[in-house]
C-alpha cells in the first residue's frame, strides 16, 4: 500500500525512512507533541458507511488518523464528547457525561464478528443511500434521526437473542456495573439497558481505536459548560443566581453571555464539587490519555454575573470574578465568597482586567487551586505526563489568579500565532513569548483558517510584515532576507510554510494543527457567537488524501516535514 507523504506517494517502503527523519528532526526541535485537532463529526467516512456525520470510530476515521501518522503527528486532539441536544451543534453545550450516540460507527454493527450481526445491512445501505447532500458537511439532525433508529433496531436485535456466553454480553453487563453511577437515573438505582446500550458500544468502539493506534496519544476536551438537563440534574451543586460566561476581552470586547452553571462556593467549601468533578475527569479519560481545559479560568476564578439581568449581554457586561468581589457593590451577596481581600485589589481598573487581582499568598493560590487540583490528580492516576498531558486553554486574558495557578502545576497556556500584534513586542501571541511547557499552533476550532488569512495578509501590507518577522524568528542570513520577505510576502504557501517552521522553532514544546490549516481548506468550522448554519458542520473530505496530494504539489497545503527541516536549519543558525 502507498502512503501520501509530502510531494509525491511514497512507496510503503521508503515511508519509515521518511517518518524517522520527520521524528528525529522534532526530537532535535523539542516538540514533545504534534497533535491534530478535530471534532467528532468532522471526521471523514467511506462511501459506504458515511451517515451524514463523522466519527473517530469509522473505517474513514482509521484511515485518517493513520495518514496523520504518516505525516508525522503523534497525538489527536478531540473535541468534547457529550450528547448534544438534537438542534445543538456546538459541543461545548453538550452532557457531561453520556457521550453524543452519533459518534457510532454502525458499519462494525453489521460487519464485525463481536457484535453478531445486530445491525442489518439494509439498514445501512438505506441511511447512507439517503443522506442529504454534501460530503464536507455535518446532517447533524439526518444523523440523530437514523444513527438514533439504527441504534434501536441493534438494541432490539441484542436483546431478542437473550443473554449469552458471548463476549459481547458479559462486557455489556460489566459496562453498566462499572458505570452505575451515572447510568442509573437519579433516585432510581436501576440501569436502563436501553440508554445504556449507546454508551457501552461508544466505549468499545473507543478501545479498538486506541488499541489500533495505541502509539499515539488521545486528548479529551474537557469543557467548560455543561447542558440545561446537567444542570437541572445536579442543580444542588450550582449557584442558584448567577451564570458563567465570558468577561469583555481582546477577542470578544462585549463579553460572551455563556449562561452556563457554575459551582456554587459553599460546594467548594464542603467537598462537593470536587467529588462530582472527580467522577466527570475519570469518565472522560476512560478513553483518553490526557485533557485539555476548556477556558480553565472557569475552575479558579470564573467570571459571573446574574441570572436575573436581562438581556444577558447586559448582564456579562456588568458581571464580577466569583472569587474577587469583597467589596463589589452591585455584587454584594458575592462577598462571603471572595478568596482576594480588597487590599489585595486595583480597584483603579475593571473586575476583568488581569491586573484587578495584584498579590496572593500561597495558601489563597492553593484555594484557588482546588478544582484544577482534581483534574490534574486524575491525569496523573491515569498515568498521565503532567507536563504534555494537560493543556489549558489560556487565551489572551490571564488574570493574576489563573497565572498563579498555574505557575504552582508548570502549566503552559495557548499561543494562537495567527492572532499576533506584529507592532506590539510585548504581545502574547507572538512566537518568541512562548514558553516550553505552552501549547503553540497557528489556530484552533475558533479561529478563521490560516490560509484564507494568508491569502488576505498577501494582499496587502501584513504580508511583508510577516516576511519581515518571520525572518527575524528564522533567522534568514542577511544575503538570503530581501528574497525571503519578497518570496513570503507574495505567496501565501510560502508564508504558512514559514509560520509554522518558526513555530517549530519556537520554544514550546507542543504543537497544535486544526484539521483545515493542514488540509489547506478555507472554510471556516466555527465562528464564535455566531448561530447559523454552517458553525461546527466542516468536515475532512472523503478524498482527504488524494486532495491533500493536489494542493500539497500547488504548495497549499501543509507540508510538515518540510517545515520541520526549516526549522532545524534555523536551530543550526542559532547555534
Amino acid at each position: 500500500m502507498d502512503v501520501a507523504l509530502g510531494a509525491r506517494v511514497v512507496p510503503a517502503g521508503e515511508t519509515e525512512l521518511a517518518v524517522l527523519e520527520l521524528s528525529q528532526n522534532l526530537e532535535r526541535l523539542g516538540i514533545k507533541r504534534l497533535v491534530l485537532q478535530i471534532h467528532d463529526p468532522a471526521f471523514p467516512s467511506t462511501a459506504d458507511e458515511d451517515v451524514g456525520r463523522g466519527s473517530p470510530n469509522s473505517h474513514g476515521a482509521a484511515n485518517f488518523i493513520g495518514f496523520l501518522q504518516g505525516l508525522g503527528f503523534n497525538g489527536i486532539q478531540f473535541g468534547p464528547q457529550g450528547q448534544t441536544a438534537r438542534s445543538t451543534p456546538c459541543p461545548y453545550d453538550g452532557r457531561l457525561f453520556p457521550h453524543d450516540f452519533r459518534s457510532v460507527a454502525l458499519k462494525p454493527l453489521v460487519e464485525d464478528t463481536y457484535w453478531r450481526g445486530i445491525l442489518s445491512r439494509k439498514t445501512l445501505d438505506g441511511i447512507v443511500q439517503a443522506k442529504p447532500a454534501g460530503d464536507y458537511r455535518t446532517h447533524h439532525e439526518y444523523a440523530w434521526d437514523e444513527v438514533s433508529a439504527a441504534l434501536d433496531e441493534a438494541f432490539a436485535c441484542f436483546r431478542a437473542r437473550g443473554e449469552s456466553d458471548a463476549e459481547v454480553d458479559g462486557d455489556f453487563a460489566a459496562f453498566c456495573e462499572t458505570h452505575h453511577s451515572w447510568l442509573a437515573k437519579s433516585g432510581a438505582g436501576v440501569v436502563d439497558a436501553k440508554a445504556a446500550f449507546p454508551q457501552f458500544v461508544l466505549d468499545r468502539q473507543r478501545r479498538v481505536l486506541r488499541s489500533r493506534f495505541s502509539e499515539l496519544s488521545f486528548y479529551g476536551d474537557l469543557q467548560i459548560g455543561m447542558a440545561r438537563d446537567d444542570a437541572q440534574e445536579f442543580a444542588s451543586l450550582f449557584h442558584p443566581d448567577y451564570l458563567m460566561g465570558a468577561p469583555p476581552s481582546r477577542t470578544n470586547p462585549e463579553g460572551q453571555p455563556w449562561g452556563y452553571a457554575v459551582f456554587h462556593p459553599a460546594q467548594i467549601e464542603s467537598g462537593n464539587a470536587q467529588a462530582f468533578l472527580r467522577r466527570r475527569v475519570q469518565r472522560m479519560l476512560s478513553g483518553f490519555d490526557g485533557v485539555r481545559i476548556d477556558h480553565p479560568h472557569g475552575m479558579v476564578c470564573p467570571w459571573v454575573y446574574r441570572r436575573d439581568v436581562q438581556p444577558p449581554h447586559v448582564g456579562v457586561r456588568s458581571g464580577t470574578r466569583l472569587h474577587e468581589s469583597p467589596n463589589v457593590t452591585e455584587h454584594s451577596e458575592l462577598a462571603d465568597f471572595a478568596i482576594a481581600t480588597a487590599g489585595q485589589l486595583d480597584q483603579s481598573g475593571e473586575p476583568f482586567g488581569e491586573g484587578w487581582v495584584t498579590e496572593l499568598t500561597d495558601e489563597q493560590v492553593q484555594r484557588y487551586s482546588v478544582l484544577i487540583d482534581v483534574v490534574l490528580d486524575c491525569v496523573r492516576e491515569a498515568g498521565g505526563d503532567m507536563t504534555s498531558d494537560v493543556a489549558c486553554e489560556v487565551l489572551s486574558t490571564l488574570p493574576y489568579p489563573l497565572r498563579r495557578v498555574m505557575e504552582h502545576h508548570g502549566l503552559g497556556r495557548f499561543r494562537v500565532v495567527q492572532k499576533a500584534k506584529l507592532d506590539t513586542p510585548e504581545d502574547v501571541y507572538r512566537i518568541e513569548q512562548a514558553c516550553s511547557n505552552d501549547w503553540i499552533m497557528m489556530g484552533n476550532h475558533d479561529t478563521p483558517p490560516v490560509w484564507m488569512l494568508a491569502r488576505g495578509w498577501c494582499d496587502g501590507r501584513r504580508g511583508h510584515d510577516w516576511g519581515e518577522y518571520l525572518a527575524d524568528r528564522l533567522l534568514i542570513p542577511e544575503a538570503s532576507r530581501a528574497a525571503f520577505v519578497r518570496q513570503v510576502e507574495s505567496d501565501p504557501g510560502e508564508l504558512v510554510h514559514a509560520l509554522f517552521a518558526a513555530i517549530l522553532a519556537s520554544n514550546a514544546q507542543h504543537v497544535s494543527v486544526f484539521f483545515t490549516d493542514l488540509l489547506g481548506m478555507s472554510g471556516f468550522y466555527n465562528s464564535p457567537g455566531v448561530v447559523n448554519d454552517t458553525n461546527w458542520t466542516l468536515r475532512v473530505p472523503p478524498d482527504f488524501a488524494a486532495q491533500y496530494e493536489r494542493k500539497y504539489r500547488e504548495g497549499s497545503a501543509l507540508d510538515v516535514a518540510r517545515c520541520a527541516r526549516s526549522a532545524v536549519e534555523s536551530l543550526e543558525r542559532r547555534g
